[in-house]
């Protein structure tokens, strides 16, 4: 019982402890560097590491489906380290929205890298 009570304990710190600083975990600021941590994989892993993998690994999954403006096609065999290492970029060269939503920036930067060609022709 105590060992499940220490692992409960253990596996929200991180996310206690971001919630404790007031942190804005939404944001292009907090997520930055987890999405960094997530390309390297250097050291520890945590939750928010996993929270930028997991939702760019949706993002690429729903891409065809996303609303207009943040449809994407990813090429053919790229992979989940490629797609975050779009999104990083894109964050790193626009420091300026940093505050808005990471899941925005992220859908706006893969939409931008890897646009769907229209099927109609001119």
């Amino acid at each position: 019982m105590k060992i499940a009570i220490l692992s409960a304990a253990l596996a929200f710190a991180p996310v206690s402890s971001a919630f404790a600083t007031g942190a804005d975990f939404d944001s292009g600021n907090y997520m930055l560097q987890h999405c960094e941590h997530y390309i390297t994989k250097n050291g520890q892993f945590d939750v928010w590491d996993g929270e930028c993998g997991g939702t760019i690994g949706t993002l690429t999954f729903l891409a065809s489906v996303l609303p207009e403006g943040f449809k994407t096609c990813p090429p053919k065999g790229y992979t989940k380290e490629q797609a975050a290492r779009v999104v990083v970029a894109y964050m790193r060269n626009n420091p300026q929205i940093l505050n808005e939503p990471y899941r925005i920036l992220a859908m706006t930067a893969l939409s931008q890298a890897w646009p769907c060609k229209s099927s109609s022709r001119q």
